[in-house]
C-alpha cells in the first residue's frame, strides 16, 4: 500500500512539467546572440532556426545584440522569464569571460540551464592576398623587428578571439596591438585596416572564395583539410592549440522536459544530412550533446582559460 501510495505522489508531482513539456511552445521562440550580424553565431543560428522552427511548430527569430564581446546579449537572456521562449547561442568565448573576469554580472554555470552544443571548429589566423606573410613566421618575424607596430583583428576584448592572439603574443614572444572590431574581422581585413585578424571561417568564407584573404594558419593540433595550405600554428608554436564551439542555453529554472525536448529537437537538426553538408561547407562541425554533455564541456574550457589567465593579457 505505501508503495502504491508514493507512486501516485510521484505522478502527481511529474505531471505538470511533463504536460508543460507537451504544451511548449506557445509562442515564437528568439534566439539572442552577442555578435554582429554575419557573424559565427549569427550564420548557424540561422541555419538550423527554420527547420527547428518547423519541429517545433512556432517561428524562430534570431535576434544578434552585439557588444561587450558578447556580454549585453548574454546578460538579457539571464534575466528573461525561465519559460523557454528566450534562448542564448553561447561560444567558447563566455566561458573565455566567466574565467577571466571577476565582474560579470551573471554567473555562467549557475544562471543558465545548457542545451546542446551545435557545432565545433579551429579559428584561422587571416591575411589579405596581397600580404608579404606566407607562413606564420613570416608574420612572427616580422614583428620581433617591429615590436608595437603589427595589428590583429578580433570579436571582442576578453573573447576567444582576443585569447587567440594574445596567446600567440605569448608563446612567440611579441608584441602586437589588438584591435575590436565593429563588423566581422574577415571584413575589416579585406578592406586594409588590418594586418592579420583572427576569425572562423564561416563568416570568412565568402573572403576566402572570393580570394581578397587567404588562411595563414589555423589552430588546431593539425592541419585542417578545409584549408590544405594553412599550417596548424603548433609547427611554428609546438604545444599551441585551440579550438571552440557554440551552442544553445536557457535561462536556469527553465522547465525540465522543455530542455529535453530542446535537446532531443536540436540534436535531430543537426543529424539531418543537408543540415551537415551545409554546416561543413561553411568550416563547422555538427556537435550535437545533451545537455549535460555540453555543460561539462563548459565546465572544462573554464577551468583551462582560467589556468592561462595569469599568462594571457586580456585589457
Amino acid at each position: 500500500m505505501g508503495n502504491v501510495r508514493m507512486w501516485c505522489w510521484f505522478v502527481l508531482l511529474t505531471l505538470p512539467v511533463a504536460a508543460m513539456g507537451q504544451s511548449w511552445p506557445t509562442k515564437p521562440i528568439q534566439i539572442f546572440h552577442g555578435f554582429a550580424a554575419g557573424g559565427n553565431p549569427d550564420i548557424v543560428a540561422r541555419l538550423i532556426a527554420p527547420i527547428l522552427s518547423e519541429r517545433l511548430g512556432q517561428p524562430i527569430v534570431v535576434e544578434p545584440r552585439p557588444g561587450a564581446g558578447g556580454r549585453i546579449a548574454t546578460l538579457h537572456v539571464a534575466r528573461q522569464p525561465p519559460d523557454g521562449h528566450s534562448l542564448i547561442m553561447l561560444t567558447g568565448g563566455d566561458s573565455v569571460l566567466a574565467a577571466t573576469l571577476k565582474d560579470l554580472p551573471y554567473d555562467l554555470l549557475r544562471d543558465f540551464v545548457f542545451i546542446s552544443a551545435t557545432t565545433q571548429f579551429p579559428f584561422l589566423i587571416l591575411v589579405q592576398s596581397s600580404s608579404p606573410y606566407r607562413t606564420l613566421r613570416d608574420l612572427l618575424d616580422d614583428a620581433r623587428r617591429r615590436p608595437g607596430k603589427l595589428s590583429y583583428g578580433h570579436s571582442g576584448t576578453g573573447t576567444t578571439l582576443h585569447l587567440v592572439g594574445e596567446l600567440i603574443k605569448e608563446m612567440a614572444g611579441i608584441d602586437m596591438v589588438h584591435i575590436p572590431t565593429k563588423g566581422t574581422q574577415a571584413q575589416e581585413l579585406a578592406a586594409g585596416r588590418l594586418e592579420m585578424s583572427v576569425g572562423v571561417s564561416t563568416s570568412s568564407m565568402p573572403f576566402l572564395k572570393s580570394g581578397k584573404i587567404r588562411a595563414l594558419a589555423v589552430t588546431s593540433a593539425s592541419r585542417s583539410k578545409d584549408f590544405p595550405d594553412a599550417e596548424a600554428v603548433g609547427e611554428t608554436l609546438p604545444g599551441y592549440e585551440v579550438t571552440s564551439w557554440l551552442g544553445l542555453a536557457a535561462p536556469a529554472g527553465t522547465n525540465v522536459a522543455v530542455i529535453e525536448r530542446l535537446s532531443n529537437e536540436v540534436r535531430a537538426v543537426l543529424a539531418q544530412e543537408e543540415v551537415k553538408a551545409r554546416l561543413l561547407n561553411i568550416g563547422a562541425e555538427p556537435f550535437g550533446t545533451t545537455g549535460p554533455e555540453f555543460r561539462s564541456r563548459v565546465e572544462a574550457d573554464f577551468k583551462k582559460w582560467r589556468a592561462l589567465a595569469e599568462k594571457v593579457k586580456l585589457d
